[in-house]
């Protein structure tokens, strides 16, 4: 066939393969448009980025992907993993999109005839070319799981190869908006850090929401990045551990004044109630309910998981006042009403959050529940009176009041918004 017959594949093939073994710090990979070859190298390289002439991406990519396929049905079998490998990084340089390529790599990779850290570092580039390619996710989290978790995260430093994760996939977020696959890998990387870093993931939380919070800041329309923030308030509410002691007792003070400012309109002096009020009365107040005693360190970190909810309802209510249009952060506000059911709830049963409770976060089951108007309802009373209730209500019907002051899209994202909070029986 015509298609197998490019006598510069191999060579250029091999010159590929030779700037990635060479060029650790390989950052990039585009098609540079070029009409015809005039006798030039198709090849591009300067300063950590790699470029390929246009003119030889179909003849290119029909030579590599004959041969594979041709090996997959047996035509190659005494070729050499070497080679396969080749024409597998060509294959998957133009065209990111085929599983099928990249099972073949992975069987590789699992027979150790790649290096695994190398392996990472094409993907780089590959994330770069095209950053929402779930392919490409995927296979990073199998080239991950080979390195941590098959008894090899001895040889590597786990925690300098997953805080890489984070940089590559705000790289990828950033180049492509909404990007899912991006911020699903990120979660999968804190889940990593739960298994593999356990004395880290405690920081690394507080790091991520606050780097979750500049992003949403600047992609108000990222549904993508609000819901990586979602998983992440979630973690937080449930986090069971504690801070240092001798970094606690600034950060509970901090975290107070937080809650103080979100309730502090309405109920008159209620801050100067709460302020010299122990962590459980604070709580309970701000609950609506009278709990037993219990260890006063639950608590403290209670108020500081609470907190967290609270800041964000802040968030979203100064991003609505300033982007009322932004049907995301309606989303993400229909997500804190929820939330705040369920942590209620939890609370008037337990008087904490309860992990056993995280089922409960799946906003899906109360939609069900609306759409067939079932009776049983996870709203207490406890709901409707506590201050955080009051506030949270009073705060909502703020800034439905404000997005109906603007053009009729806002003010349609506002009156199904109102609608929402009605079949939660949360209305204002």
């Amino acid at each position: 066939m015509e298609e197998d017959i490019f006598l510069a594949a191999e060579k250029i093939l091999s010159d590929i393969e030779n700037i990635f073994r060479k060029d650790t710090n390989l950052i990039s990979f585009e098609i540079i448009p070029v009409k015809d070859n005039e006798n030039k190298s198709p090849i591009f390289y300067e300063k950590n980025s790699l470029g390929l002439a246009s003119w030889c991406i179909q003849p290119l990519y029909c030579y590599v992907y004959n041969r594979l396929i041709d090996l997959r049905q047996n035509l190659h079998q005494r070729e050499e993993p070497e080679v396969i490998s080749r024409w597998l990084l060509g294959a998957l340089l133009l065209n990111p999109d085929v599983s099928t390529f990249w099972n073949m790599r992975r069987r590789l990779l699992r027979s150790n005839k790649l290096d695994p850290v190398k392996e990472l570092q094409f993907i780089d580039v590959i994330l770069y070319f095209k950053s929402k390619c779930f392919e490409a996710f995927s296979y990073r989290r199998s080239v991950l799981q080979f390195i941590l978790i098959n008894d090899r995260g001895s040889t590597y430093n786990v925690e300098t190869i997953l805080r890489n994760e984070f940089y590559i996939t705000s790289l990828a977020a950033e180049r492509y908006k909404n990007n899912s696959h991006a911020w699903s890998h990120r979660e999968y990387i804190i889940r990593m850090f739960e298994l593999k870093c356990t004395k880290e993931i405690d920081i690394l939380l507080t790091e991520e929401w606050e780097e979750s919070t500049k992003w949403c800041n600047n992609h108000v329309s990222d549904y993508s990045g609000f819901a990586y923030r979602q998983f992440l308030l979630k973690k937080l509410l449930l986090r069971a551990q504690c801070p240092e002691q001798s970094e606690y007792f600034h950060k509970i003070c901090k975290r107070r004044e937080i809650i103080y400012e979100f309730v502090k309109n309405t109920v008159k002096d209620c801050c100067d109630a709460l302020s010299d009020k122990s962590d459980e009365e604070v709580l309970n107040r701000l609950h609506g309910v009278i709990s037993i005693k219990s260890s006063e360190i639950t608590f403290k970190q209670t108020l500081t998981n609470l907190s967290y909810w609270v800041e964000d309802c802040i968030i979203n209510e100064d991003l609505l006042n300033a982007f009322p249009g932004h049907e995301s952060l309606w989303y993400h506000r229909r997500f804190l009403v929820f939330l705040f059911i369920t942590l209620s709830n939890s609370y008037a049963n337990y008087f904490t959050y309860r992990i056993e409770d995280s089922k409960l976060f799946d906003i899906t089951k109360v939609y069900n529940k609306i759409n067939i108007h079932s009776e049983s309802t996870i709203i207490t009373e406890n709901t409707y009176d506590s201050l955080l209730s009051m506030a949270f209500r009073l705060r909502n019907k703020d800034i439905m009041f404000a997005a109906k002051q603007y053009e009729n899209y806002s003010n349609d994202l506002a009156e199904k918004f109102s609608n929402f909070l009605i079949c939660m029986k949360f209305e204002v």
